[in-house]
């Protein structure tokens, strides 16, 4: 993808937006040079950008909430999937357009809807591509747009090496949950909308609203995010065995289903536990807890994404 071919792509009508915010964190990779080369990629483009950087106490939802009060067409983004996570639940809602500016340790929004690594062809997409609604997850006053999980996935999360993930990346993510395999299930109680309750014993549930993990891994490969839904995935893994043919199964990017992950779908999930649990959203731990429970609030988000036909 070329910014000439984003640029022949541009909705017609729709004026370049000139009041843009972009939120950065700078504890996210080489922050001083990433800003430096963010600032000429947006000069070019006669733009009214103004400058948030995210802090321990404002990750960006605060920002970004501001940014909306004070006039801002556009929002982008540059940082890990935590910065983004707290850029989404800034604006669900607002229909203030969000951008991403891939870099930081992960950028699993980026990578669920194409949207390019090059900054350039990212500040294309962001002033010339198209603006898709998108569903997100409601986790008490979070929103998220990947997915959220409660048990296996938020242990390898939480428990990941900073500097292996600062170094490594998703590899980083793999050596953790190598360490979880063997991690004792849990009883889960699940209701989804309104049937009756059902009980499965497993390492885990996925809740997600898109389905692929760093690395472009498919673990929902059937989710949408603008179907009104949610994905839901218990990991019904007990053995080594069961891991291996799980793992098989995503690597090979089989679509088929597996007996060691068992799917559903529902717009209300409710999770109960027999005891406290890892809780993640979108790649970031929160608390852990016994019980959860996620709604789906549709097209709540305005994302700026590469033209159809240039998405796989």
């Amino acid at each position: 993808m070329t910014a000439a071919q984003l640029q022949g792509e541009q909705q017609p009508g729709r004026p370049v937006p000139k009041r843009v915010a972009v939120v950065f964190n700078p504890a996210a990779g080489d922050a001083s040079d990433r800003r430096t080369e963010i600032q000429a990629a947006l000069a070019a483009n006669g733009l009214e950008v103004r400058w948030l950087e995210t802090t321990r106490q404002d990750p960006g939802r605060g920002l970004t909430r501001r940014a909306v009060r004070e006039g801002a067409e556009l929002v982008m983004v540059a940082g890990g999937d935590g910065t983004v996570m707290a850029c989404v639940t800034g604006l669900a809602g607002t229909g203030v357009p969000l951008a991403v500016l891939p870099g930081g340790t992960g950028n699993l929004l980026a990578n669920n809807l194409e949207i390019p690594d090059d900054l350039d062809d990212a500040v294309e997409v962001a002033l010339h591509g198209e603006r898709r609604q998108l569903d997100v997850g409601a986790l008490g006053d979070d929103r998220f747009v990947i997915m959220c999980g409660i048990g296996f996935d938020a242990a390898m999360l939480r428990d990941a090496d900073p500097e292996l993930k600062a170094r490594l990346g998703a590899v980083s993510y793999v050596l953790s949950g190598m360490r979880h395999l063997r991690r004792r299930p849990t009883r889960f109680q699940l209701r989804l909308d309104d049937r009756p309750p059902i009980a499965r014993r497993g390492q885990g549930v996925l809740i997600g609203n898109l389905g692929r993990l760093h690395g472009g891994l498919p673990v929902m490969p059937d989710a949408s995010p603008s179907d009104g839904q949610l994905d839901v995935a218990v990991l019904k893994t007990r053995t080594l065995l069961d891991w291996l043919a799980l793992a098989v199964r995503i690597l090979a990017r089989r679509r088929q289903r597996e007996p060691q992950m068992e799917h559903f779908r529902a717009r209300r999930v409710e999770i109960r536990c027999d005891r406290p649990q890892p809780v993640e959203r979108d790649g970031e731990p929160a608390e852990p807890a016994r019980e959860l429970l996620v709604e789906i609030v549709p097209g709540a988000l305005t994302l700026c994404v590469p033209p159809q036909e240039e998405q796989r």
